[in-house]
């Protein structure tokens, strides 16, 4: 068990109490009258404490149970210590440590001797602990630690792995606002500790890009020292021979002065705030209220846990779920860390229609447990919920050995769990409301809700001011050099010459709507379609595809889709607003907006061998680069950056085949491409020009 998955235990507790609260609710006597008898005293495995002459700590078990032998090596490092321009440094740290291996054996190699030996290596870099596991049968143990200790002390860190890396972050990045509730949580933890906070800041495409090489290997040599390196190893082994093997697999490494800075403290202080996140494509609400909570070795952390599983399993779950109806699920959460205060929250998931009732009843739920003592029924089957599971810390060596190791590098007593159980048996009704009265702050919480505010029972602003989150993924911003006179001049000279080619400013504006049929070819298939426009901004898409008539509509502030025996869904963000800008490349649009444009001349640059003029057009957050044919002044293609699946992508669009349409000309063909690879390519069929068009094709139904 790794530090975050003891970190986020009481979240697993959580959900455990959640069944068995619902249980409770929905069963009567006999049931109810159970009882328990105390728990077994926890019997801690014998362990073999002792530290190399080069400062590596061991913790070793012996468990003859399994003919297999577990490594694993805690480094003293994590994402707090990341650059602020460039986070994400140590996850992709963690990452490449395995898919790149060492010098002696690279990670490719690496992949295939594992396979041979059927072992296991993972490697990862958390918020304040990094870690390097390997598994395998006790006959290769030897090398296992040569594995290991190529890993710790020379990984070699490849390009094309760190590479690999950065694109899986962006991958990341791109459909990190897909998940509501991922949402909630995540701008949670920066009402909390702040945005720029170590604790709840985020990666972005800029500081991903910025991430070298150079920086891992600095990483590596700041962070990765035997005297920074704990080791513990259990499985079918004699402790002292493992000891040896150990100090001589590691005897070349050699220990360092340490400069680690001290964890980053949380500040914090109280207040009322209300925030939201608006997701027009949802019909729910996911809210989220609470404060900063506290530190694992409080004295009163264990009456908080049961607090929290009366006040969130019991309580708001019967109120807000079971008697109002109002919730399809309600949680709650007083977090709490090892080095640093965790945070307090209490949750659910309800209609639109009944946020803002759901918010008051959970305020009210707070404010109510700090009023008087809880039952001896609630007291009862809290503690029972928390005791019963408590042996599933334990129903292992390897969860043994690791909490023991994590107790070890946080600086918390070996017998930690067992002490926390020991004070969760002696909490009472007088703890539960002292703790409720010291520790909740009701009118001080920090309430954020990830909705449809217009289908709102009633308007947020009646909680209080409302403070509207931006969670708008920043993209990469396309560079050129600073902007001259001669340049400008030039560049609109450019523009202004490929506009008339067309047709003319006037005749490109007197279109008013275009209905367009084409063939588009994407992924190996070819499949006819139609693109409906109302110029400036809505655009009517029908895919006639293999698997039925796919519809894309994207309006002014809305974007949705249709497909086959589905329900409208809305367009992902990152595709609508793809859409978005390809109709402010639309050269119509650029002739309107022709006054409000900064334009400027780049030189040449080669589209298909040919060499084109390169004109940056930028207003607002759009820019791309449209590359005109110096011979027939028309646009042969442009280039421009998007966000796909794994990222931003540099996108190259050309077009030819110009024909004309009354006055104006237009390209008939269109192939996109990234990286030289084609994506898609369009050729156009038809053409009408300001049609009618029903303006219900663009209204969901």
């Amino acid at each position: 068990m790794n530090r975050n998955q003891l970190r986020f235990q009481p979240i697993a507790l959580m959900a455990l109490c959640l069944v068995l609260a619902a249980g409770a609710f929905a069963q009567k006597k006999p049931k109810d009258s159970f009882t328990y008898p105390s728990l077994a005293k926890i019997q801690i495995p014998a362990v073999r404490e002792a530290a190399l002459q080069n400062g590596i700590k061991l913790y070793l078990i012996e468990d003859r149970s399994y003919p297999t032998i577990d490594l694993r090596a805690m480094i003293r490092t994590g994402s707090v210590y990341d650059p602020a321009d460039k986070i994400g440094l140590s996850e992709i740290a963690g990452t490449v440590l395995r898919t790149g291996g060492s010098k002696a054996l690279p990670g490719d190699e690496m992949d295939k001797l594992l396979e041979t030996l059927g072992a296991t290596v993972e490697t990862g870099i958390g918020e304040t602990a990094g870690y390097v596991t390997v598994s395998l049968l006790k006959e290769d143990v030897d090398k296992g630690l040569e594995v290991l200790a190529g890993i710790l002390e020379d990984p070699a860190f490849p390009q094309e792995k760190i590479d690999l890396a950065k694109i899986e972050q962006k991958s990341g990045i791109s459909r990190r606002n897909d998940n509501v509730r991922g949402i909630a949580f995540r701008e949670f933890s920066k009402l909390i500790y702040g945005k720029e906070s170590p604790y709840a800041r985020h990666a972005e495409y800029a500081t991903i890009d910025a991430i070298t090489r150079d920086d891992l290997v600095t990483f590596h040599k700041k962070f990765f020292h035997p005297n920074n390196v704990t080791v513990a190893v259990w499985g079918d082994f004699d402790a002292k021979d493992m000891e040896k093997k150990i100090a001589k697999a590691f005897a070349a490494w050699k220990p360092a002065k340490l400069e680690i800075p001290p964890i980053p403290k949380v500040d914090y202080r109280y207040d009322y705030t209300v925030n939201f996140i608006n997701k027009s494509d949802v019909n729910q609400s996911n809210i989220l209220l609470g404060h900063v909570g506290t530190l694992l070795n409080n004295p009163d952390y264990p009456a908080l846990q049961i607090l929290n599983q009366i006040l969130s399993t019991d309580r708001m779950y019967k109120k807000i779920r079971a008697e109002e109806g109002l919730a399809y699920s309600v949680w709650g959460y007083y977090g709490a860390d090892f080095d640093h205060e965790g945070s307090f929250s209490s949750g659910c998931q309800t209609k639109s229609e009944s946020t803002v009732k759901a918010i008051r009843l959970m305020l009210d739920q707070i404010r109510k447990i700090q009023e008087s003592e809880v039952t001896d029924e609630e007291l009862s089957r809290a503690k029972d919920n928390y005791l019963n599971s408590f042996v599933f810390n334990f129903d292992s060596k390897s969860k043994i050995v690791e909490r023991l190791m994590t107790y070890a590098y946080f600086g918390y007593p070996r017998n930690f769990m067992d002490m926390e159980k020991e004070a969760v048996e002696k909490v009472n009704q007088a703890d539960i409301l002292r703790v409720a009265k010291k520790y909740m702050h009701p009118d001080q919480v920090r309430i954020l809700v990830v909705g449809k505010q217009e289908d709102f029972d009633e308007p947020l602003a009646n909680l209080g001011p409302v403070n509207v989150i931006d969670i708008t993924i920043v993209e990469p911003k396309q560079t050129a050099p600073e902007a001259t006179p001669q340049a400008a001049n030039k560049g609109r000279a450019l523009l202004d010459g490929a506009i008339q080619a067309l047709g003319g400013r006037d005749a490109l504006v007197a279109v008013k709507t275009a209905k367009i049929a084409l063939q588009m070819g994407q992924g190996g298939m070819s499949f006819a379609g139609t693109v409906t426009v109302v110029y400036p901004d809505k655009m009517h898409t029908v895919m006639n595809t293999p698997y039925g008539e796919m519809t894309m509509v994207v309006v002014k502030g809305d974007a949705w889709m249709k497909v086959p025996q589905q329900p409208i869904m809305p367009l992902p963000d990152a595709q609508a607003q793809g859409i978005r800008r390809g109709m402010f490349r639309d050269p119509r649009n650029l002739a309107e907006n022709l006054d409000g444009l900064s334009i400027q001349y780049i030189g040449k640059k080669d589209l298909e061998g040919k060499p084109m003029e390169d004109v940056l057009i930028v207003q607002g957050d759009n820019s791309f680069h449209l590359l005109i044919d110096p011979s027939t002044k028309l646009p042969a293609g442009a280039t421009y950056s998007e966000v796909g699946p794994q990222g931003p992508m540099e996108m190259t669009e050309a077009s030819s085949d110009y024909r004309s349409y009354g006055e104006l000309r237009f390209a008939m063909k269109n192939v996109t491409t990234v990286g030289g690879q084609t994506m898609s390519e369009s050729t156009v069929t038809d053409i009408q020009l300001n049609p009618v068009v029903d303006v219900k094709i663009f209204e969901k139904k």
